[in-house]
């Protein structure tokens, strides 16, 4: 999907889904257990951010709350944008979790691993990776430039992995 024509807000990115432009609308998510990555070619000014719930489809239907899919998807969107995969670069954000005892990784840590492996495997480079920890984030990101910025949302007493 694209995004709709410039307005004075940022358009927000509910979970589950994404937005490519290239008009420099900002684009705004907040996001906890879920992953929130944002993409953008540094010399078309094509960009986008996917957030999505779950690191993988598996047997059930493609969707984008997925992050197999979303990513697949976001990145074939920057493409119809004039977006080149070579010149593409990244920020993943998210993978919180509450301070629980879990026996394995929970879903915030599947989820940005899924991020990380999708990105690695297209050499696509992560340039800030703020991902962990036990508070949400409120993500403002310029998909024509690539700037983010980032408020966490509630004490975080947990590292953030970066």
């Amino acid at each position: 999907m694209t995004l709709p024509p410039p307005s004075a807000d940022p358009v927000y990115v509910p979970p589950g889904r994404l937005l490519a432009g290239r008009d420099g609308k900002p684009l705004t998510t907040i996001v906890s257990t879920g992953a929130a990555v944002c993409l953008w070619d540094t010399v078309s000014g094509a960009g986008g951010m996917a957030h999505f719930l779950l690191p993988e489809a598996g047997s059930a239907p493609p969707a984008t709350r997925f992050g197999d899919v979303a990513l697949k998807t976001l990145v074939e969107e920057l493409g119809k944008l004039g977006a080149s995969e070579r010149r593409l670069r990244a920020r993943v954000f998210g993978g919180s979790a509450p301070p629980i005892a879990t026996t394995g990784g929970h879903l915030g840590d599947r989820n940005i691993e899924a991020a990380l492996a999708f990105l690695k495997a297209r050499l696509v480079p992560v340039l800030e990776n703020q991902a962990g920890g036990n508070s949400a984030r409120k993500i403002v990101f310029m998909p024509n430039t690539g700037r983010a910025t980032v408020a966490r949302i509630g004490p975080d007493t947990g590292p953030a992995k970066t």
